[in-house]
């Protein structure tokens, strides 16, 4: 037996709606399934186009807290094109930083989950 992939990471949210609007809306990600089980479960996975690993949208549970995950990584082949295309859509985008692995931005979804947008530079990282 081993682990092959990360498959689903969960992201906990105060409110499913608000954030399934961002993520789908204005971060573009596709919607996989929205599934309401009762008054009080629902889920809600996404993941960007034709991306292996998705995201759920949570109600906090086991101790999470909305807004507290951070420091995910998605990635882009032209950053300054994907960075204009998210600010227009209202994503809060922090400048574009060139580093040694590449160049980066960052940005939060409504309740503060941190997210990095990055441009690897492969030439660099070789």
């Amino acid at each position: 037996m081993s682990i092959s992939r990360v498959d689903t990471v969960s992201i906990p949210v105060s409110d499913q709606n608000q954030a399934l609007a961002f993520y789908r809306d204005a971060l573009g990600f596709e919607l996989i399934r929205d599934h309401q089980a009762d008054q009080h479960k629902r889920w809600i996975q996404l993941a960007p186009k034709g991306a292996e690993t998705t995201i759920s949208l949570v109600m906090p549970f086991g101790g999470m807290k909305a807004g507290s995950v951070q420091g995910l990584v998605v990635q882009t082949d032209d950053i300054h094109l994907t960075h204009n295309e998210l600010s227009s859509r209202g994503v809060p985008l922090s400048e574009i930083v060139t580093l040694i692995g590449g160049r980066f931005a960052t940005f939060a979804d409504p309740d503060g989950n941190g997210w990095v947008l990055i441009e690897a530079n492969t030439q660099m990282l070789a």
